[in-house]
């Protein structure tokens, strides 16, 4: 299921995960976790090793 989402994430979705790992925290101020930083890793490995995956 994971697997089948992150290869779907919508463009803004995964700028948003690749600004929050670079920076450490999300647009809100938040900081990331080091569980929410496992999260977003791992959707955008799975997105990336998919060419054919669907992005909105």
């Amino acid at each position: 299921m994971f697997e089948q989402l992150a290869t779907s994430l919508p463009f803004e979705i995964q700028m948003e995960f690749k600004r929050a790992l670079k920076k450490g925290y999300w647009s809100n101020g938040m900081k990331l976790t080091k569980k929410q930083r496992r999260s977003c890793e791992q959707a955008l490995f799975f997105h990336l090793e998919n060419p054919n995956s669907y992005t909105h």
